[in-house]
């Protein structure tokens, strides 16, 4: 079976925190344990079966292609490729998917997802590769499981029944169904930080059924798959650390700790 074309998001979006304080005012730089945040994410990239090419999107891309660090890390695979991006995470993929008329299965993921690991990547991909009816799938963590290992780390959440929900920065999209998944995407990704104003975009009587508690996951996903005229599915994945992404600069310390214990050296003091 063909890897996913998988497309890396290292776009900033205006006023952001974290850009304010990297090199270059770019997010995808933010030097964590004195290196670029992208590379922990290309790293794992290179490092998963499931992956092929691996198309690094941005705007203002060359700002990410002349940093020496990037530069010699996608210098290591013909896989890794850079492109210009459009105004937002969901234009960008489809102008993406446009321009190089990607055929095949999609994953996206993005710059900020330092923490993801080889061995969850591939759960997630094995997972909508055995799902023959998925057309678009996204990555969820449970708060539950969130919650026990970062207690004090600040997430949103969207409560479907009695569990919460997290993204994990991790998206699929099968063959022929990209550009419609992305179309459908970016009419909310303006909302994802703002759970009521997503649900109610999918209708009244969702956002009813979820005041009342009776939306569970099922429910929410038959009403996007409804509304997108797609198979949208989720995939659960157990690991916190999916969801995990650094967004924030009180984000930092935390991502700086986990690192060096993955990489066997002491957290910095």
């Amino acid at each position: 079976m063909l890897p996913f074309t998988t497309i890396l998001l290292a776009g900033d979006r205006p006023g952001d925190a974290l850009a304010k304080i990297s090199p270059g005012k770019r997010k995808a730089l933010l030097l964590l344990r004195g290196r670029p945040m992208l590379l922990y994410v290309l790293e794992t990239l290179l490092a998963t079966e499931e992956v092929g090419d691996i198309i690094i999107v941005a705007n203002r891309v060359l700002d990410i292609q002349n940093n020496a660090e990037v530069r010699k890390a996608a210098a290591v695979s013909p896989r890794v490729s850079f492109r210009e991006g459009a105004g937002s995470p969901a234009t960008s993929v489809l102008k993406t998917m446009d321009e190089l008329q990607i055929k095949g299965s999609v994953l996206v993921t993005t710059a900020d997802n330092a923490l993801l690991s080889s061995s969850t990547l591939s759960t997630f991909c094995r997972a909508v590769r055995e799902d023959k009816e998925i057309d678009a799938a996204v990555g969820l963590a449970r708060e539950s499981d969130i919650r026990p290992a970062f207690p004090h780390v600040k997430r949103t959440y969207i409560r479907l029944g009695r569990e919460g929900y997290s993204g994990c920065n991790l998206f699929a999209l099968a063959p022929n169904a990209g550009p419609k998944a992305a179309r459908a995407w970016s009419e909310v990704e303006g909302r994802r930080k703002k759970p009521w104003q997503l649900i109610l975009h999918f209708g009244l009587g969702t956002l009813v059924k979820a005041l009342l508690g009776f939306l569970d996951l099922d429910r929410a996903l038959s009403a996007v798959s409804q509304k997108m005229g797609l198979r949208a599915k989720a995939i659960i994945l157990r690991d916190p650390l999916a969801a995990m992404d650094v967004d924030r600069p009180d984000h930092i310390p935390m991502a700086e700790s986990i690192l060096a214990q993955r990489d066997g050296a002491p957290p910095s003091p």
